[in-house]
């Protein structure tokens, strides 16, 4: 019988770690204890994905994990400011007498920002007692909430002449230092932030990924390989042990650890998704996106044989988490859903997956940015498309409902940074034109947009304010090579 208690904890002799555990995307161990940091309104871990002066996280708690072998539940203790929701979650589990890795859903988590405080720290504390050996397992999981723009955040980014790659890092506030970590990274990588790790997929010819610690002056702390000429593209962490990896020039869907202490632990299975394949046999899988329990993998089904041209419709694979089981596939309106640097976007209003689908990348007409319903599972179609925009779509982000930039490539090759209203169709206003490649667009956590400018005379950062759309900087942050990809880290 499972029973939950609000009281104080309960010593035992011996303990056992597998009795209780916290799981959550993003949270990686920091001083015994299990700890993810969230900015206010970052899509990637605030849940409602608004700058409402809280982080909403939602954590699942799970008993009898692997370690343990099956029986009756252990009496649970909680600790916490948010001790309330997670009881109710718990008492939902049904009795069990050969129960295993029994997890609740995930409970909603509040953490408040009152006052003008721009960082606040939460722990849930659980302990977990077995009925028949008396043995306790304690986990605590610390819930760090700070606030948009704060002093210390800085953007991650990813530099090369497509020989040589560096790291660069820049402050988001004024007056922008610029740092160059001594962290070697492959000539052609892109980089994600997801707790307090940096994460950089070293792609093609460099097959592997690489786990950063930002706390360190941006250390490797484990670099494996994802598989020879597996070309990977994107990251999702699911948990601190779990994550995917897609591998664009293979078949399979890699799933790993990105915590192992060694590359002998890092692999951990594979979901075939040969089945989307075109006439090469290859799905193109690009982005991913997490929404609950669910992944989303974006398939460009380029068929390789006729020089990538796009083989009919993209799509939208969805897989189980929790059983790592394809649950269906989602048709998309258009081919090649393509980005350059960044993963599958949501919309900050309503949570709708946002993809942008480049069709004949050097042909305008044929695509544009299509909303895909999360829950329903039904692509929306285009809601604005190229011929709106003025060329194919190769980056793109949503500030608000009302303002979107994007980046398109034009019939004649020119690269175009344009501001566009998402709720209506409205002529794009240009704000910059270059005829070198623009690749990497991105909201700070400021609020103000940064785009990479690989423009050959003066490369480097621009930062524009989306109030007015007005460029901030008087000149391109230089950040040493031309810059490819970017990450904030608080």
């Amino acid at each position: 019988m499972l029973i939950v208690a609000l009281t104080a904890r309960t010593a035992a002799a011996g303990s056992v770690a597998c009795l209780a555990e916290w799981r959550l995307a993003g949270a990686m161990p920091h001083r015994g204890a299990l700890e993810v940091r969230c900015r206010d309104g970052d899509p990637g871990c605030d849940a409602d994905g608004l700058p409402d002066h809280a982080c909403t996280f939602t954590p699942a708690l799970c008993l009898n994990v692997a370690g343990c072998p099956p029986g009756v539940l252990p009496r649970v203790t909680i600790h916490g400011g948010a001790a309330a929701p997670v009881r109710h979650a718990l008492a939902e589990l049904t009795d069990s007498f050969a129960a295993s890795d029994v997890c609740t859903g995930a409970v909603s988590v509040r953490v408040p920002l009152r006052g003008g405080i721009r960082r606040r720290v939460m722990t849930l504390r659980v302990s977990a007692r077995a009925p028949d050996t008396g043995q306790v397992g304690e986990d605590r999981l610390r819930l760090v909430c700070t606030a948009a723009g704060t002093a210390l955040e800085r953007a991650v980014v990813v530099t090369t002449d497509f020989e040589t790659g560096l790291l660069a890092t820049v402050g988001v506030a004024r007056p922008h230092r610029v740092g160059h970590p001594g962290t070697p990274i492959h000539a052609d990588a892109v980089v994600r932030v997801s707790g307090d790790r940096v994460y950089v997929v070293n792609r093609f010819l460099g097959d592997n990924l690489q786990v950063l610690d930002p706390r360190r002056g941006l250390r490797t702390l484990l670099q494996c390989s994802t598989g020879p000429g597996s070309n990977p593209h994107d990251v999702a962490l699911v948990a601190p042990d779990k994550a995917y990896v897609t591998r664009y020039d293979r078949a399979e869907l890699w799933i790993v650890d990105p915590a192992a202490s060694a590359c002998a632990g890092f692999f951990r299975g594979a979901i075939d998704l040969a089945p989307w394949g075109d006439g090469d046999g290859l799905p193109e899988m690009d982005q991913m996106a997490l929404v609950g329990d669910r992944l989303f993998v974006s398939l460009e089904r380029l068929d390789r044989n006729r020089q990538f041209a796009p083989a009919g419709r993209s799509a939208l694979v969805v897989i189980d988490t929790t059983t790592d089981q394809v649950t269906g596939a989602i048709e998309l309106s258009g081919a090649n859903a393509f980005s350059e640097t960044a993963g599958i976007a949501r919309d900050p209003v309503t949570g709708d997956l946002l993809v942008a689908e480049a069709g004949n990348i050097f042909k305008a007409g044929d695509g544009g940015i299509e909303r895909v319903d999360p829950v329903a599972l039904v692509a929306r179609g285009f809601f604005v498309t190229e011929n709106d925009l003025g060329g194919s779509v190769t980056d793109f982000v949503i500030a608000s409902g009302s303002k979107g930039y994007a980046i398109v490539l034009d019939e004649a090759l020119r690269n175009m940074l344009v501001a566009f209203d998402p709720s209506r169709q409205r002529p794009p206003r240009r704000l910059l034109v270059r005829t070198e490649f623009l690749p990497d667009v991105a909201l700070a956590p400021d609020g103000t947009l940064w785009l990479a400018d690989r423009t050959i005379t003066a490369p480097g950062i621009r930062i524009f304010d989306p109030s007015n759309d007005r460029e901030l900087t008087a000149r391109p942050i230089d950040v040493g090579l031309p810059p490819f990809a970017l990450g904030f880290v608080p």
